[in-house]
């Protein structure tokens, strides 16, 4: 059992004393302009080497460390609720893990609400996994993604599993996934006064734009309304203190003899997506993402 670094009680701290889920929830009620400085930053571009591709007028960008990699190659999903734009701490979660495990990673610069729904952005990447696919087809795709970006990872599994697609994920990594849109578990209020950085007020808000009037049951929404034999290898991290731990809690029991290659990682004390912020026990994460990838 872990305690809790120095730096994640400083961390705790501070999204608490300056209202941070406040802040966020003001942020997604104003429709912000869209960045204009290009979705790959420039740290990005200097050092790895990058493939840039576009479908739909998406970006998809895939870089890899010019001394080596291997055929893992990981499709990360940024989180953002569906409705904010991949962050510079996004990057820095994906730099690490490939500096540590020598993968590929691509980023997909998916369309988002309220601009688009949700139909629109699973065009879009499953436009974006048949370009990969076909580019490197001998690589081992690893599906990732964090907060609202786990969500869309695990349904776009599911959605190849249903379609019987030829090149299924081989594995999946979820970081504090938004597993049901529709909030409706009796444990999450509770859970509020912990989370510093989500409000259920703000998620709802961000799911109605997504889902655009389409039922958030079905599993494109809520992927843990689905079922999960086929889900390949899974490791899945949550943090007691986030507002989607109740969900992660559920579905762990909803798939304990269901699926053993699912794996569950409880944080302890951990704020919602942690993963993305400078912390030791972020560190801890990128470890056991390159064990967990590593054939």
């Amino acid at each position: 059992e872990m305690k809790a670094s120095i730096q994640s009680k400083i961390l705790a701290w501070f999204l608490k004393a300056f209202n941070f889920k406040k802040i966020v929830e003001k942020k997604a009620f104003k429709e912000i302009p869209r960045s204009r400085k290009g979705f790959v930053p420039r740290s990005i571009k200097r050092r790895y080497l990058i493939n840039p591709d576009i479908f739909n007028d998406n970006e998809i960008a895939t870089f890899e460390k010019k001394e080596r990699v291997t055929k893992n190659h990981i499709i990360f999903f940024h989180g953002g609720a569906y409705i904010f734009e991949a962050s510079p701490s996004h990057w820095r979660l994906a730099k690490q893990i490939v500096n540590n495990s020598f993968c590929r990673m691509t980023l997909i610069d998916y369309p988002l609400a309220s601009e688009h729904n949700y139909q629109e952005t699973f065009t879009a990447i499953s436009g974006a996994y048949e370009k990969l696919t076909n580019h490197y087809p001998g690589d081992n795709f690893i599906l990732m993604g964090d907060s609202a970006g786990g969500g869309l990872a695990l349904a776009f599994a599911q959605k190849l599993i249903k379609e019987i697609h030829q090149k299924l994920p081989a594995k999946i990594v979820l970081l504090s996934p938004w597993l049901d849109l529709t909030m409706s578990n009796p444990d999450i209020k509770n859970q509020e006064s912990l989370d510093y950085i989500l409000t259920v007020k703000m998620l709802k808000h961000a799911a109605t734009k997504y889902s655009n009037g389409y039922n958030p049951i079905q599993y494109l929404l809520s992927p843990i309304h689905s079922d999960f034999k086929e889900i390949p290898e899974t490791l899945i991290f949550c943090g007691t203190e986030e507002l989607f731990y109740p969900d992660c809690i559920k579905l762990k029991s909803m798939i304990v003899s269901d699926n053993p290659g699912i794996m569950f990682r409880e944080y302890r004390k951990m704020q919602h997506d942690w993963a993305i912020f400078p912390i030791p026990e972020s560190k801890q994460v990128v470890n056991e993402i390159c064990q967990f990838i590593k054939d």
